[in-house]
């Protein structure tokens, strides 16, 4: 399914023309200094949700019953995996399958992209001895220290 980009201001002038659109295409509406809006109907994005409820449910049954096979296709996917530590790999996995599949469940993908840039992060900095030397130095501050997080 391809993506038809407009103005918003097209679509307050001339409504029913980008609605009609929507028979074939979703509709991007690109707004001025703020986050543009996607038009769609509403089955496609129901049949996208089963879709997306189905592969995550799919992959975390893989990671259960052939984790060897799902961690071929994770370092084929997301290369960056090379430098995480083969726990944090195990982690990155588990963690990975387990938020897609309440992602779906709740129909909110943010917190899937949010984890694929923290684990991202993390690779990048294991793949540089001198940032994660800068990053285990104390820190200089004032105050009570801080508890470490629980579990």
């Amino acid at each position: 399914m391809s993506v038809v980009e407009r103005p918003f201001s097209e679509f307050l002038r001339q409504p029913k023309s980008v609605v009609a659109e929507l028979v074939d295409h979703d509709v991007l509406l690109r707004r001025r200094n703020a986050p543009a809006l996607r038009l769609s109907q509403a089955d496609r994005d129901d049949d996208r949700s089963e879709a997306f409820e189905a592969l995550s449910r799919l992959l975390r049954n893989l990671a259960v019953h052939s984790p060897s096979a799902l961690d071929g296709a994770v370092d084929d996917v997301f290369a960056w995996v090379t430098f995480l530590p083969k726990a944090d790999r195990k982690l990155f996995v588990e963690e990975l399958t387990r938020t897609l599949v309440g992602a779906a469940a709740v129909e909110n993908y943010s917190p899937v992209a949010q984890l694929l840039r923290e684990w991202s992060a993390t690779a990048e900095v294991h793949a540089d001895p001198a940032l994660a030397r800068r990053l285990r130095e104390p820190l200089e501050a004032t105050g009570e220290p801080v508890a470490a997080p629980v579990g």
